[in-house]
């Protein structure tokens, strides 16, 4: 049931996202950028930014050998500029205020260091480290 319940909220989300870009796509055709539009999309740019980060950064799909702090440190530099670059393209601060965007690097700043703490305190709990957790796996799928 667990398992049931997981492959329907992914497919839930996943038609949520095709949907609300399909329909902001058209929305900007129709309406022209309006603000919550381009806030939507560029939201949605993000996170796939993010997601191809976290698979370079996480995996080693491109990057075998890397301790887990030069890991946060490419990822965390990579992020805020895919981050920034969003939030310029969408108009989610005015450029003219530049408190505006320290203040969103110190609350990113914030809240990297909140999910970098988090999954420390996980690793450790469970397999000791990532860098335990990736040299695990790695030794398994060497193995096939």
């Amino acid at each position: 049931m667990k398992g049931t319940f997981a492959k329907v909220a992914a497919s839930a989300c996943v038609i949520f996202t095709v949907t609300m870009v399909v329909w902001s796509l058209v929305g900007v055709a129709f309406a022209g950028p309006e603000y919550g539009l381009m806030v939507t999309l560029t939201l949605f740019g993000a996170c796939a930014g993010l997601a191809l980060l976290k698979a370079l950064w996480f995996t080693d799909a491109l990057i075998r050998r890397a301790t887990y702090p030069l890991r946060i440190l490419g990822f965390g530099v990579c992020a805020l500029a895919v981050l920034v670059l969003a939030a310029w393209a969408g108009a989610w601060f005015p450029v003219d205020q530049p408190q505006m965007w320290c203040g969103f690097v110190i609350i990113y700043l914030v809240v990297l260091g909140i999910c970098c703490a988090a999954y420390q305190v996980h690793f450790r709990r469970t397999v000791g480290s990532f860098d335990a957790a990736l040299r695990a796996y790695h030794e398994q799928h060497d193995q096939r």
